[in-house]
């Protein structure tokens, strides 16, 4: 049934028809009778505009059978009053509009053109509005426009490709829609970007708009341009760049709108938690803990523009959470300002979609300048604790020697209270071996693959890895929130206690308050300005200021403010990742247990870490290797299906700035050697699995390949010969305001002070000097239970 609007449009297309109609007669019977006749019949264009105006009054007429199927029609009738008012407006500015004298008349024709502009205009406005309300109304659309959805539908029609859809492409993109609507983000308008600007590729190569296209030459159009252009670097490296990003992120979105729909799980073999036969014997095992209750500050009691403090912490994570707790302990009292919203874990769902869009910065869409790299971090109460999979490694001693190295870093940290600090925070986050029965259920075939190499004895490390998880029961959820208070994150554990031992006094917590920049004179800051999620300005003083918001935000909060500029943002690295998929004959179910279970560390080290890794249908289909059929074949074997990260600790190349589309920018391509130890990690993954038995290994390659052999592995080097040719990700960005007891080097003193500035701290994962090398939340939570004392004792 078609909608008011709908039926509007259609009333306006009928009596255009009608009043085109007679504008025939209106051109044509001047030029056969009356006192004009002599003149009109001598114009050639009387005969044109009777063809015009009457196509015109076809269109509209045939429009208003069906303003759904007919949109095409619509859009015909639109561009022609584009050109008319384009051509008139010629007309005017270069033609000759002197007055035309017929049948002893004088007719000023800059009247009539500007008339018949005005005209022009009024219809056109007219079908503009009446359609796009028309459409608007029609799909009841969140956040994407009419067109981008249509751009979608289209791109999901041949991406997802298989003899098994469960889903019709709108569907598809009606998901995608109500993600996008879900949260907030300033970096959402570029979804909107790429679906335009896919829409519109075509006419570069003389072809109509994506959705203009017919299915099986859309996919011929979208397999040549966008993939064999791109992999065999037919067309200039800005152009590639371009077009890479805009078909990964338009596939990812197509995956996420599929595998996010609970219609699909069965079709992949995977069963949501809360159906799992041994659920309830799980639970019973190991009962949901009470929790702790945290009071967090709702925007409505701040009811002025300004507040005081005593310390300010921009940030909620582990740095944040245990500095917070220190500084309480030392009588100090805080204020902690989070970016993201507060999420209540009795809140959480087995919704991935719903979680990604409540639960990380940007929505999960945080990505390097040129889309090929992408940072996962949290923003919500708690930080990234609470959507990491709360791996604990110790800093690599070496590392810290490193760091401290008189010749190098001169990081200046005091190795005895360095070591001391692991040990207590270890004790307070209740980090242990998981050892427990719920692990990944693909780490058997790790292990035994393990075996198989001569990789399972000294001086090799491998096992099961640390956690602050307790009791874990195997959900797989980790990366979307525990509900079930088994992963003891920030929001579950520190905060909480925080209040509970000092009172909410002592630590007031205000959540979607983005902090801006800081506000200050000469060497000291007075506070912090914020910008609410409801739009207001607030300003936050303080007599001790600290920055622990990660890597990349705490640096961009640096620059926008001014300080340690041309320092702040400077040596980013990373723990760059890549996942290998291990396909076998038999049913896994390794998304049932501890997401990342077990890890190989090599000595003498190769530079990198393998981890075990699965994850639940929309996550893994959007690192799934493999375009259109290879995918969707691929998600068909995913209950058979596991997976290990490769970590390397980069070089520190990276840099953040306050530029680019969205004021984030990170840019960062990784060195010739890391990107050689990362296939090395990758090949080396690859050969476990088939010692294990795996019918096939497949990297997140852009060109699918599916190694059979170790000799088929081993020409990864010859396929994936730059960033371009491999997914690459990260949750574990580092550095950028490097600690260094030279102020020309490093931001921070040993101190975790800014230089140049009496109280103003760093104190995060931007403060490394290098990559670590393994998961740095241990380090992170290390480092700022070593900071607090010397915060505490800071005269403001």
């Amino acid at each position: 049934m078609l909608t008011s609007q709908e039926l509007r449009l259609r009333t306006l297309l009928r009596v255009l028809s009608l009043i085109f109609g007679l504008a025939v007669f209106g051109y044509l019977l001047p030029a056969l009778v009356g006192p004009l006749q002599a003149f009109y019949v001598n114009l050639p264009f009387v005969t044109n505009s009777v063809v015009k105006i009457g196509v015109l009054a076809l269109l509209a007429l045939f429009a208003s059978g069906d303003v759904r199927k007919y949109r095409l029609l619509i859009l015909m009738l639109i561009a022609g009053h584009w050109i008319s008012e384009l051509a008139t407006a010629a007309v005017l500015i270069w033609g000759n509009t002197a007055p035309v004298t017929a049948g002893g008349t004088e007719f000023p024709m800059t009247t009539i053109l500007l008339g018949s502009m005005i005209l022009d205009g009024v219809i056109l406005v007219l079908l503009t509005w009446f359609a796009r309300s028309a459409e608007a109304s029609r799909y009841t659309l969140q956040y994407l426009s009419p067109r981008q959805f249509r751009t979608l539908t289209a791109l999901a029609e041949v991406v997802i490709a298989g003899d098994r859809e469960l889903l019709s492409p709108e569907q598809v993109a009606r998901n995608v829609d109500n993600y996008l609507g879900g949260f907030r983000a300033r970096t959402k308008w570029i979804m909107k970007l790429v679906l335009t600007g896919m829409q519109f590729y075509p006419l570069l190569s003389f072809r109509p708009p994506l959705t203009y296209i017919r299915n099986d030459e859309r996919l011929t159009f979208i397999k040549r341009r966008f993939y064999q252009e791109v992999t065999l670097r037919l067309i200039p490296p800005f152009w590639r760049s371009l077009a890479q990003g805009m078909i990964r992120m338009g596939k990812q979105l197509c995956y996420l709108g599929y595998y996010s729909d609970p219609a699909t799980f069965a079709s992949v073999g995977y069963v949501p938690f809360s159906q799992r036969p041994d659920t309830a014997k799980r639970i019973a095992a190991s009962p949901i803990p009470e929790r702790k209750p945290l009071r967090v500050q709702a925007l409505a009691e701040i009811v002025t523009e300004r507040i005081r403090g005593d310390v300010v912490i921009v940030g909620s994570g582990a740095a944040a959470s245990v500095l917070a707790h220190g500084l309480a302990k030392a009588g100090r009292s805080v204020i902690m300002l989070e970016r993201g919203d507060f999420v209540d874990p009795s809140q959480f769902t087995e919704d991935e979609v719903d979680m990604i869009s409540r639960l990380y910065a940007d929505g999960a869409l945080q990505l390097s300048r040129d889309f090929r790299f992408q940072v996962l971090q949290g923003s919500c109460v708690g930080g990234t604790t609470v959507v990491n999979n709360a791996v604990c490694f110790d800093l690599p001693p070496e590392v810290l020697d490193r760091w401290n190295d008189l010749q190098s870093l001169k990081a200046g940290l005091d190795p005895e209270r360095v070591w001391d600090s692991f040990k207590q925070v270890r004790e307070l986050m209740q980090v242990e071996r998981q050892d427990h029965r719920n692990l990944n259920k693909g780490s058997k075939e790790f292990l035994d693959g393990l075996k198989r190499c001569g990789y399972d004895a000294p001086p090799d490390k491998h096992g099961e890895v640390d956690a602050n998880v307790r009791g874990c029961l195997g959900c797989g959820y980790c990366n979307i929130g525990c509900k079930y208070g088994k992963k003891l994150s920030m929001l579950d554990t520190v905060l909480p206690m925080t209040q509970a031992e000092f009172g909410t006094d002592a630590l007031r917590i205000i959540a979607g308050c983005e902090a801006t920049r800081f506000l200050g004179k000469g060497k000291k800051v007075t506070g912090v300005r914020c910008r609410l999620k409801d739009g207001r300005l607030l300003v936050v003083e303080g007599n001790t200021v600290i920055v622990a918001a990660g890597a990349i935000s705490s640096s961009l909060l640096l620059l926008r403010s001014g300080i340690a500029d041309g320092r702040a943002g400077q040596k980013l690295s990373f723990n760059l990742g890549s996942p290998m998929t291990a396909v076998f004959d038999r049913v896994l179910n390794a998304y049932d247990g501890l997401q990342i279970s077990h890890y190989l560390a090599l000595k003498p080290s190769r530079g990198f870490v393998i981890e075990t890794w699965f994850n639940p249908p929309v996550a893994q289909a959007l690192t799934m290797p493999g375009w259109f059929e290879d995918h969707f074949n691929n998600m068909m074997r995913y209950n058979r299906m596991t997976c290990t990260g490769v970590l390397v600790g980069t070089e520190s190349n990276g840099v953040a700035r306050v530029a680019g589309l969205t004021g984030r920018d990170v840019e960062y391509t990784p060195t010739r050697g890391d990107f050689s130890k990362l296939l090395d990690g990758l090949i080396l993954s690859g050969e476990i699995f088939l010692e294990a038995g795996a019918s096939c290994v497949i990297p997140n390659t852009f060109t699918y390949m599916e190694c059979r052999t170790k000799e088929e592995l081993r020409r990864l080097p010859d396929v994936v010969r730059d960033a371009s040719d491999i997914t690459l990700g990260t949750g574990h960005p580092q550095g950028g305001n490097v600690l260094s007891t030279d102020p020309a080097r490093g931001v921070v003193d040993p101190d975790f002070k800014v230089y140049g500035y009496d109280n103003l701290f760093v104190c995060d994962a931007s403060v490394f000097p290098s990559s670590i090398g393994v998961n740095p939340q241990l380090t992170v939570m290390a480092l700022a239970h070593y900071a607090a004392p010397f915060i505490a004792n800071a005269k403001g």
